[in-house]
C-alpha cells in the first residue's frame, strides 16, 4: 500500500489518516531509521545470536523461504546470511491490494563474531521457518572463507 496522505476525492477520514500515519511510521521503522540491520533493505530476517563456551548459535526467521533461497557464508570472523524472498503471486504487488504487510526482496545480514570459528564444524539447518547456524569455536585463529550448505 502506498503512502497517500491526500487524495483527489477529498479529506481523509480519521481512520484513514491513522492508517496512513501507521504506514508512514512503519516504513520509517523498517527502512533502517530505528533498525540499523536493515540498511535500507525492504526486509531482513530477525536474528538471535547466542554464545556458549564452545560455540555460537545464530537463528534467523525466514518464513516462506526454501533452503535453496538462502545462502550462508563465513569469512574471517563474519557470518553472512543472504537470499531473496519472492512474492507468492503477482496479485500481491498490484495496486488493488487492500493490505500488504509482508515484505519481499533480497536481503543480507552479517554477524561479526568475537572469536574465529572452525569452518569445518559449521552446520546450518532450517525447520519451521527458522534457520539455525551453529559455529564451533576454534582454538587458534586461522581466517577461512567457506560456503555452508543448508539442510532441511
Amino acid at each position: 500500500m502506498a503512502f497517500r496522505p491526500f487524495r483527489k476525492e477529498g479529506l481523509l477520514s480519521l481512520s484513514e489518516l491513522q492508517d496512513q500515519m501507521n504506514l508512514l511510521f512503519s516504513r520509517m521503522w523498517h527502512a533502517g531509521v530505528s533498525t540499523g540491520p536493515l540498511d535500507g533493505q525492504d526486509w531482513a530476517p530477525a536474528l538471535d545470536v547466542h554464545e556458549a563456551p564452545d560455540r555460537y548459535v545464530v537463528r534467523a526467521e525466514v518464513p516462506g523461504l526454501r533452503v535453496d533461497d538462502i545462502e550462508v557464508t563465513y569469512s574471517g570472523t563474519t557470518l553472512t546470511l543472504s537470499g531473496e524472498k519472492v512474492a507468492d503471486t503477482a496479485e500481491e504487488l498490484q495496486p488493488g491490494c487492500l493490505c500488504n504487510e509482508r515484505r519481499f526482496g533480497k536481503f543480507s545480514r552479517s554477524v561479526t563474531l568475537a572469536e574465529a570459528v572452525d569452518p569445518d564444524k559449521i552446520t546450518a539447518s532450517c525447520r519451521s521457518g527458522v534457520l539455525e547456524v551453529v559455529l564451533a569455536k576454534q582454538e587458534r585463529s586461522a581466517p577461512a572463507s567457506v560456503k555452508i550448505e543448508v539442510r532441511e
